[in-house]
Formats: C-alpha cells, sequence, structure tokens
C-alpha cells in the first residue's frame, strides 16, 4: 500500500531528517504485539511515536502495519522483509529528506533530549550511533541516504549484521560520555514477558 508522505510535526531544526520507527519484527520472543503493549496506560508505539512527532516534521512506519498507520503517518511495507537491515533500509528510502532517525516500537521510555544528541551531531557523517558500554546501538541511530547502497549490498547477499557496513561510511560513534543522564533508561526496550513485568513494577 503507498500512502504519501505529509508532514506531522512542527517547524523543526531537524527539517532534514525524518523520524523512522520500525514495526516490521514478529514479537516472536515476546509472544503477542509489543507496539502494542502499555507502560501507564500508553502503548509503546504511541510513546514513541508522540516523541517523534515532537521532533521531526515527517515520521512515518518501517514495516507492514496499516493498523498503526494514520492520514499524517504512512507505512511502508519492508522492500526486503525479515530483519531489522531490510526496515532500516525500507525507512531511509522511503523517507524524501537526507537523514533519518531510526528507533523501535518497543522504547517504553524514549527521551528527547537523547534523540537530539544523537541527531545534532550529524552533520558531516552518513551514521551517528551511541557506543554504550554494552555495545553500539545501530537501531537508535542517525542515517544518510548515504547508506543505501552499501545496505543494499548486504542484503541482496542476505548478510544482515548492520554495522556490518560502516566501514564503506562516514561514521561517528558517539561514547557514553556523549549522551546525557539517564541514556540507560532511554535505550532499554521489551523484548520479553519478564522484560515487560519489570519495566512495568519499575515504572
Amino acid at each position: 500500500m503507498q500512502i504519501s508522505h505529509i508532514e506531522s510535526g512542527p517547524a523543526s531544526p531537524y527539517a532534514d531528517v525524518t523520524g523512522v520507527i520500525l514495526a516490521g519484527g514478529r514479537s516472536s520472543r515476546m509472544g503477542r504485539d509489543k507496539a502494542r503493549l502499555e507502560i501507564g496506560g500508553v502503548s509503546l508505539f504511541d510513546r514513541i511515536s508522540a516523541v517523534f512527532r515532537s521532533l521531526f516534521q515527517c515520521v512515518l512506519i518501517a514495516g507492514d502495519r496499516p493498523d498503526l498507520a494514520g492520514s499524517d503517518l504512512p507505512y511502508f511495507p519492508d522492500r526486503y522483509p525479515g530483519s531489522a537491515l531490510g526496515g532500516l533500509y525500507t525507512g531511509i528510502a522511503e523517507a524524501d529528506t537526507p537523514f533519518i532517525f531510526v528507533a523501535p516500537c518497543d522504547l517504553p521510555f524514549p527521551d528527547p533530549e537523547m534523540i537530539r544528541a544523537v541527531v545534532e551531531r550529524r552533520s558531516g557523517f552518513d551514521v551517528v550511533v551511541p557506543r554504550t558500554p554494552s555495545g553500539l546501538e545501530p537501531l537508535f541511530a542517525v542515517y544518510s541516504r548515504q547508506c543505501l547502497g552499501p545496505m543494499r549490498e548486504m542484503l541482496e547477499r542476505r548478510q544482515y549484521r548492520i554495522y556490518d557496513f560502516y566501514p564503506q561510511v562516514r561514521v561517528l560513534e558517539l561514547s557514553a560520555t556523549d549522551l546525557p543522564d539517564g541514556w540507560e533508561r532511554s535505550l532499554c526496550n521489551v523484548n520479553t514477558p519478564e522484560d515487560y513485568r519489570r519495566i512495568k513494577e519499575e515504572s
């Protein structure tokens, strides 16, 4: 289903960045749709979409999720289904802007300040990605359209580890010291029923 892009947010210093919500996963470890899980009476999808709308003029869903879409929030089925890399590729390809900022739909505590810390460093780079003590966070990052070629080559070879193409583009890695306080909470996501129970208890 093809849906035209519609500006959904206010005028923004990030007018060259589209917010891309990844929602193409099967939620197999959770056993039910993670996007619909609620924390404090608000679904995980509504939490991330509200933050994106406050930051970006254009927001889209990468994934075959017409149930989550709206007149100002288009969705696009993955061009290469079956991997996060495929969803990321779709988001970049469908965006009308030179950059995207991507995040998954299962972040219970998306933080605008955390997103700004990544997006504001995009000038001169094709990827801006946090590297925490746990490793790279390639699904909470900025990507430019220059990444499409290397991504496509990987997808055609059925290689799906996102950061394997990084050596072919200009990458800025942000350390934990470059991120605002509370970054750990911003990056936690919900993968299993145990994660969900723990987060609900802590929130």
